[in-house]
């Protein structure tokens, strides 16, 4: 298992549309995603487990992956969720 913290820098958070393509570069691992947010951790197999975190900017989380390529995995989610921009 590999993991790693990030604060979310997306101007509106994680919201359905990022929520998707979080699932979407996950799912292009062999490794399992999962972002924690306090004591509530979901898998990246799961948008609606994703956008039930209510990941808001600003918000300090763990990203974790468990397979073959989990650091590749963590880099890819860590990318997405410091970028500044939603596009």
């Amino acid at each position: 298992m590999f993991k790693q913290r990030a604060t979310v820098r997306l101007p509106h958070g994680v919201h359905s549309a990022i929520a998707h393509r979080l699932h979407h570069t996950a799912s292009s691992f062999s490794s399992s995603v999962f972002l924690r947010s306090g004591e509530e951790i979901a898998s990246l197999s799961s948008i609606v487990a994703v956008m039930a975190l209510g990941i808001q900017v600003g918000t300090e989380i763990e990203i974790l992956a468990d397979g073959t390529d989990e650091s590749e995995a963590v880099a890819a989610v860590m990318a997405m969720v410091q970028s500044t921009t939603d596009a």
